[in-house]
């Protein structure tokens, strides 16, 4: 049964037996592997991630402008960062992407980044399966008519430095004019491998032969089945005289296949563009064919308009993402539809504005679905009639809340500790240096203070982490409810927190909210069923007395709390010099 490309997805079908090494694996050893394996790639990966993809063109490239580079980590050679594709990706797609982008090898991940295999052009040739090759169409129409040539006794090196052109996968050997051998760069990794002095051996003594080679006239379809059969990855084409008239490589037959999906894809273009043509002159007796079109964009939401902006047309998912029947919503103009407010019609007006100059515009839309603020790409586009005069416009919505809600987070665990989710140093140092500008400003007062738990390692030790992740937890929520909300509450790690202050109303303030955190956490906490006792000890640095930068005023508040630790703990100490002890 034939594999159905637009549905089969790569992780049904992809090898799973990927060889990979680590990025200090030194270059000679990734190199023997490779030649031992007879494999096109070797991935680089760390904790089962690939971060980079070392192939035999890598070899060959590096051979020819370094001397000397076994011993270098193969981390430092390899080209990162690797191009992935998910495992979620169809056949069609993944063949796409490899024609488009001329690359030989996919990396393969999964939901989790994890590396799940590697789609060579190979894997893609035997998918697909010789039948896409079933035409008559003769090997000149595919192949590589300029070859690059070599005597034999040109030195390995040359050849190398030569096969590392552009576009250049292989060299031939040539003897006056006729294919006496050949080196690939699957050769360039075993010669590397032996230790062969690239310099003085002639290239007739490294060369593969004899070449395997097929005659002008020989179709796609048996030169295909040739190469497959012989596990090669091309074939030299000869004349009648049997001098060398081209080469074919499997890239070369990939893109063959590119032309195949290319005319199929044209021919579905054309048919849905007069299609939609026709919908546009008829948009208000003809929405069935809209129906026939739009509808199997089931993740979209589509809603076309006349050029007044009245609803003609309202597929599935506009209902589901504008909270809204067809039935209710046809005839109506899209600024009365309740799902959207104020700002969402002004965005959909100035969008119309910029359509009148230049046909489409995208933005950013946002509709509350029960209080669940959605994210969705919007584009609107004007749809013309033959004469080009505007008739309509066809607005469509993407959902993208779940990527809004993933980059929100990224930008959330940069700025938080992922514990207590309070601000971590970088946003402390962010807030810190704020409060000390505008203390300089307007002459104001503020204060930091450093809080360690005391004996918090005793419960760790005791209980386990978990526990102690469940005082701190709790031990964050007290202090988030003894101060205000304009004040910061951060974790450094470990027990160790950071407030500040961005003002005081004078110098005692600051000691008078330490004294109070110290007596709140006198009272003991209670984390699942276990009642846990532990003290506080605090160091208070004032500014602009204790310091007028973030620097000086973190020191300063860490000598003052390692003095109340020396006291005994339990307690706190604004932060004095030693003149000012004396």
């Amino acid at each position: 049964m034939p594999i159905e490309i637009h549905k089969t997805r790569i992780r049904q079908i992809v090898s799973r037996d990927v060889v990979t090494v680590t990025p200090d694996t030194p270059a000679a050893e990734a190199i023997a592997v490779m030649a031992r394996a007879r494999i096109s790639c070797l991935v680089i990966s760390e904790r089962k991630r690939p971060v980079g993809i070392f192939t035999e063109r890598d070899v060959v490239r590096t051979a020819s402008r370094l001397d000397s580079f076994g011993e270098l980590p193969i981390g430092e050679l390899m080209t990162s960062p690797v191009f992935t594709i998910h495992g979620n990706m169809t056949i069609f797609e993944a063949y796409s992407l490899m024609v488009t982008n001329r690359i030989r090898h996919h990396v393969v991940v999964g939901h989790d980044g994890r590396l799940l295999g590697v789609m060579s052009q190979s894997d893609l040739v035997n998918l697909l399966g010789l039948e896409y090759f079933m035409e008559m169409r003769k090997i000149e129409s595919v192949m590589t008519a300029g070859v690059v040539t070599v005597e034999r006794d040109v030195p390995v090196e040359e050849t190398i430095r030569r096969m590392a052109g552009p576009g250049i996968s292989c060299i031939v050997v040539a003897d006056e004019g006729r294919p006496a051998g050949i080196v690939t760069e699957r050769d360039a990794a075993r010669l590397v491998t032996a230790g062969i002095d690239l310099k003085s051996a002639p290239v007739e003594q490294v060369m593969s032969c004899p070449v395997l080679t097929v005659p002008a006239g020989t179709t796609v379809h048996t030169a295909a089945l040739i190469m497959k059969r012989e596990g090669v990855r091309r074939v030299v084409v000869t004349d009648e005289a049997g001098a060398i008239a081209g080469i074919v490589t499997q890239s070369n037959i990939v893109r063959g296949l590119e032309g195949r999906y290319i005319e199929s894809l044209k021919e579905i273009i054309q048919e849905k563009e007069e299609l939609f043509q026709q919908t546009a002159r008829e948009l208000l007796n003809k929405t069935i064919y809209l129906d026939n079109i739009l509808n199997s964009s089931i993740d979209m939401a589509i809603i076309a308009t006349d050029d007044t902006l009245r609803i003609k047309y309202f597929n599935p998912a506009a209902e589901e993402a504008l909270y809204c029947r067809a039935a209710n919503a046809i005839g109506r103009a899209v600024t009365e539809l309740p799902a959207l407010d104020a700002a969402a019609r002004a965005r959909l007006g100035a969008a119309r504005t910029a359509v009148l100059k230049k046909g489409k515009q995208t933005y950013l839309e946002t509709i509350s679905h029960d209080g669940v603020l959605m994210f969705y790409d919007a584009s609107l586009t004007g749809i013309l009639e033959r004469e080009g005069g505007l008739v309509g416009y066809v607005l469509m919505l993407r959902d993208i809340t779940e990527r809004k809600q993933y980059e929100e987070t990224i930008h959330h665990l940069a700025y938080h500790d992922a514990l207590t989710g309070l601000p971590n140093r970088v946003l402390l140092r962010d807030r810190l240096v704020q409060a000390l500008a505008a203390s300089q400003r307007t002459g104001g007062r503020g204060a930091l203070m450093i809080l360690d738990l005391d004996r918090f390692k005793d419960i760790n030790d005791t209980l386990g982490h978990s526990m102690g992740d469940l005082l701190l937890k709790a031990a964050s929520e007290r202090l988030r409810r003894l101060l205000r909300k304009s004040d910061t509450v951060s974790r450094m790690g470990g027990d160790e927190f950071v407030l500040l202050l961005p003002t005081i109303a004078t110098v005692e303030s600051a000691a008078i909210i330490a004294g109070k955190i110290v007596r709140a956490f006198r009272r003991p906490f209670v984390c699942d069923g276990h009642t846990l006792k532990v003290t506080a000890s605090i160091g208070v640095a004032d500014f602009p007395d204790d310091g007028t930068d973030d620097e000086t005023l973190m020191k300063n508040a860490d000598i003052a709390l390692y003095r109340v630790k020396a006291q005994g703990r339990n307690n706190f100490q604004r932060y004095v010099t030693v003149q000012d002890e004396r």
